[in-house]
């Protein structure tokens, strides 16, 4: 008996689709590997994914001032949470990174804002944004490095005062001069420099 030779024809046989379902999965890996998920005008900070950053999201990032339960008139971020200052910082320098970060995290902006505007007793001129050391920019109120507290969970909540004797909310201006020869001592206490 002699094989009769067997035509074949493009798409047909098990070989052609698998190559077909392939090019068409690649296809679809490469669209969405391209896809950041930001829209349009959109700019990410490249802080790392273990950093959480309480970001203004809607416009100009802004501080302003609030009464927080029994710390008084305290600066807060846009959504009312309270401001924190982390005493190892150095003038216009976060020392607070990694899992202090994911636990305290620093008041950002996108990368590329110029200034920070002062809201309700913040005269913009005491507000300045900082490189951190993982690139993302942090707002400074004179020269002190912003953060907000995961255990506050709402705003009016100031629960991280006092935490480890290094954690403090930052006064409003005015209740800073009235209340500057009562202020804790600011030296940090051994507590793994985080306060938690």
């Amino acid at each position: 008996m002699r094989a009769e030779p067997r035509s074949i024809t493009a798409g047909s046989g098990p070989s052609s689709r698998w190559l077909a379902g392939g090019a068409l999965g690649l296809l679809l890996l490469a669209a969405a590997c391209g896809s950041s998920g930001a829209s349009p005008g959109t700019t990410t900070t490249g802080a790392p994914p273990t950093t959480t950053s309480a970001t203004n999201s809607s416009g100009p990032a802004s501080v302003k001032v609030a009464t927080v339960g029994s710390v008084g008139a305290v600066l807060v971020d846009t959504s009312g949470m309270t401001l924190y200052r982390y005493t190892p910082d150095g003038a216009n320098k976060s020392v607070c990174t990694g899992a202090c970060s994911s636990v305290w995290p620093p008041l950002t902006v996108p990368a590329g804002t110029t200034h920070a505007i002062g809201s309700t007793g913040v005269p913009s001129g005491d507000l300045g944004i900082i490189m951190r050391s993982d690139g993302t920019h942090q707002i400074t109120y004179k020269g002190i490095p912003l953060y907000t507290y995961t255990g506050d969970t709402k705003a009016g909540q100031a629960s991280g005062q006092g935490v480890g004797g290094i954690w403090f909310v930052v006064k409003s201006p005015s209740a800073a001069s009235a209340t500057a020869a009562t202020s804790p001592p600011t030296t940090a206490k051994s507590s793994g420099g985080y306060g938690y």
